[in-house]
């Protein structure tokens, strides 16, 4: 059994309180917003949970206890959110690029403005008291009416249970009630596997808001019977995080690859004997990840307006708050990411191999496309990861793109690069996923052989077949030993006739005859108004024609 090297909780804190004089030189002392380069997001307010969790939390690790200069922030942070609420409550919701979608009961918003008002109670003056209390009746009045009509969906489970909060602190049975059918609701569309499907399957990042806030409703209400749902959405991410913590991409069928250690849903994975485990091996590369940067990240919504909701930046999180307070201390029990190697299939979903250095992910899960923004296309199966290096091939799926696809037989309709069925394939010494495109089949099979993994690319002779490469800016790329280029914003293209080695980050690849290369290859983004993504997203697409069946792609560290 794996025992707590450090305690958690206080790593928590240590992590809040960094971030604190970064984050509180953003404020803008006219009209209270806690501005991103000048421009303003309703989430940006959020940090006033931590800051007040900070003022009221009384620990040796903490100097802001009691430091009337932090609650002067969280104060005037949370009158932020009142002075912008709509005549009901709402708000309307700004990004920092200056985009607006309309009005919004702001979900995160309105439950972290919730726990500041039930931290600082006793340091509310009656005008702001019932200024704040005014505010937050309108909101969860609002609230409660949505949620009785609300389809399951991770904005609604999320405002089952803050709903359920708000009718504890403000005794208000009806909003608890509400609050609670909502849960209820949840609960039963979770699939046996731990998931909850959008847009007909899995969405590894979104999970998290069904389990945080599945296990907050727990914390509050102390309802035993969401534990099962609990520790099987605990088991779901446990298989679905690469080795160094980060979340697998491949089976997303909403969100791209970002190498973010998750703070969301930790005190209800902490519920669980594995689930601890689980927890403190994300915070220990928290830590980690905090020392190679030296300097904390402070920004708590990425500039591009994607909401992401396993984050990298920490930075004053809400999230690490509400961990720090509803942590479970307990044994531990081991977890994948103990073992030097392991093999799952996940039926229906995924197959997950480590072996050596070497970690891959092939998915089979296929869905039609939709045309609803925030569904992107089940074009992208593999994903390999590269202990040293990190992610190598993936990213991801985008939307109405076939060069995302790992397979084109046909570029000009979406049945020639999304497949309409999957089917795994797992094997003693390899794995396999077999996709179907408008009545052709196409294999990704994948074998790791000593220090080396290899791919092989297996469909019909004219079909394309491609693979995601991760590249970073000031990255070199070396031919044959040779430097080329050098990765930056700007195109790249490169194609070899002949056999070629290809060196970046660490790793190399043996590439076949007739295979090309372009960077920058950038995906939709539904999160902008524009759809424009940031260049951490784009990949570079190597392209292989298939002859005679397929091709191969060997892979080793460099």
């Amino acid at each position: 059994m794996a025992q707590e090297r450090f305690d958690v909780r206080e790593a928590y804190l240590r992590f809040l309180v960094e971030d604190v004089e970064a984050n509180l030189a953003r404020f803008d002392e006219k009209s209270g917003r806690f501005l991103t380069a000048g421009g303003w997001a309703v989430t940006n307010q959020d940090i006033v949970f931590p800051l007040a969790l900070l003022y009221t939390a009384k620990h040796p690790a903490n100097p802001y206890f009691g430091d009337d200069r932090i609650l002067y922030y969280a104060l005037r942070g949370a009158d932020a959110w009142r002075d912008f609420q709509n005549p009901d409550g709402t708000v309307e919701f700004v990004k920092v690029d200056g985009s607006t979608w309309g009005p919004i009961y702001m979900p995160w918003s309105m439950y972290h403005w919730l726990e500041t008002y039930a931290l600082l109670l006793p340091w509310l003056e009656p005008a702001r008291r019932r200024r704040w209390e005014e505010g937050l009746t309108l909101a969860y009045n609002g609230i409660a009416r949505q949620l009785e009509t609300a389809p399951v969906h991770n904005i609604p489970t999320w405002n089952g249970m803050a709903c359920y909060r708000a009718g504890q602190i403000f005794g208000r049975a009806d909003w608890q009630e509400v609050g609670r059918g909502m849960i209820e609701r949840a609960l039963a569309e979770q699939t046996p596997q731990g998931y909850w499907k959008e847009h007909e399957g899995p969405t590894t990042s979104y999970n998290f808001v069904y389990t945080h806030a599945i296990g907050l409703y727990h914390e509050f209400s102390g309802d035993e019977r969401v534990l099962p749902c609990l520790e099987r959405a605990t088991e779901f991410h446990i298989r679905y995080t690469y080795p160094d913590g980060s979340p697998i991409e491949t089976i997303d069928g909403r969100v791209k690859y970002h190498d973010s250690i998750p703070d969301q849903a930790h005190s209800a994975f902490s519920l669980f004997p594995q689930g601890r485990r689980f927890v403190r091996f994300l915070v220990e590369r928290m830590v980690q990840r905090r020392r190679e940067r030296r300097e904390p990240h402070v920004e708590y919504i990425v500039t591009s307006g994607s909401m992401k909701v396993a984050s990298a930046e920490y930075g004053l999180s809400p999230r690490l708050a509400s961990a720090y307070l509803y942590y479970h201390s307990g044994p531990e029990e081991p977890i994948l990411h103990d073992l030097p190697s392991y093999h799952v299939h996940d039926e229906g979903l995924a197959i997950l191999r480590r072996s050596g250095r070497f970690f891959y992910c092939l998915s089979g899960f296929a869905a039609p496309t939709t045309q609803n923004r925030w569904g992107m296309d089940r074009q992208s199966f593999l994903s390999v990861w590269l202990e040293g290096v990190g992610l190598i091939i993936g990213g991801g799926n985008s939307k109405n793109q076939p060069e995302w696809s790992n397979f084109v037989l046909e570029a000009g309709r979406p049945e020639g690069y999304v497949p309409v069925a999957g089917r795994l394939l797992p094997g003693e010494g390899q794995d396999a996923v077999a996709l179907l495109y408008a009545g052709a089949e196409c294999r990704i099979v994948a074998s790791v052989q000593g220090d080396k993994l290899l791919l092989q690319m297996l469909g019909p002779a004219g079909a394309l077949a491609q693979l995601p490469l991760r590249l970073q800016p000031g990255q070199e790329l070396a031919c044959n030993g040779d430097t080329r280029a050098t990765v930056g914003r700007e195109n790249l293209e490169m194609c070899w006739e002949r056999p070629v080695c290809l060196r970046h980050r660490g790793c190399r690849l043996e590439l076949p005859a007739g295979a090309s290369l372009r960077w920058p290859v950038y995906p939709f983004n539904p999160y902008a108004a524009d759809g424009a993504a940031p260049l951490e997203q784009a990949v570079a697409v190597l392209s292989l024609p298939l002859k005679d069946g397929g091709v191969a792609v060997a892979l080793s560290g460099a």
